[in-house]
């Protein structure tokens, strides 16, 4: 059997940051390279995209306040004049039906289908980012005390219900929030606060 050859990489970068006056930015970067340098005499790899959106985002409402796209490399000078196109995000959300904006914005001819992919992948890590956000400079060891917010209950809903199998608006934990309650913890947080000496091993199934 002959070795495979790596014809295509794509890479996505994403980061989040905390602006300090209640917005985040949410940066992504999309590279796609040809190993193999697609033919080229040379025969050396060459990059063929590199775009980097910038996103600025309430952290509240998760509303879209504004859009920087960049094209650093892209395959033709036409390219970027769609580029201003995507300020029709401003004042989107980048929560719920955020991914089926994108794609109705900036569909086919609407848009460049990388920045679409790259603005789609943005989404999730702007939710992520808001748990971060929400406890930055916190106590840790409110973790274990803080008592469970009804409003937090309600933004949990909002934010998770349906948008995979755990969180499906029949499962256990969607019907702990429509009690109020707080859901399971996340085992990552369960084994850090064990850790720590903060909380017990919990009960199987249990979220103190």
């Amino acid at each position: 059997m002959s070795t495979p050859i790596a014809i295509h990489q794509r890479s996505y970068e994403t980061e989040a940051f905390d602006e300090g006056d209640g917005t985040m930015r949410i940066v992504g970067r999309l590279v796609d390279t040809k190993p193999e340098g697609l033919g080229l005499a040379d025969g050396e790899p060459i990059v063929i995209h590199d775009m980097t959106i910038e996103l600025i985002v309430d952290g509240e409402t998760f509303q879209i306040r504004d859009v920087r796209p960049v094209m650093d490399v892209h395959p033709y000078g036409q390219c970027t004049n769609i580029l201003d196109a995507y300020r029709q995000l401003v004042g989107e959300s980048i929560a719920r039906g955020y991914s089926r904006k994108v794609k109705e914005l900036f569909g086919g001819p609407n848009g460049c289908s990388h920045v679409g992919a790259l603005l789609i992948a943005l989404g999730p890590v702007a939710i992520q980012a808001s748990w971060g956000m929400a406890r930055l400079g916190a106590d840790p060891a409110d973790w274990s005390q803080v008592e469970f917010d009804p409003e937090d209950a309600e933004r949990q809903l909002r934010l998770n219900e349906n948008t995979c199998h755990v969180w499906n608006s029949d499962g256990s934990q969607i019907a702990l929030l429509r009690k109020g309650e707080k859901p399971v913890r996340p085992t990552w947080e369960t084994d850090r606060l064990v850790k720590l000496g903060l909380i017990d091993q919990p009960v199987e199934g249990r979220s103190d």
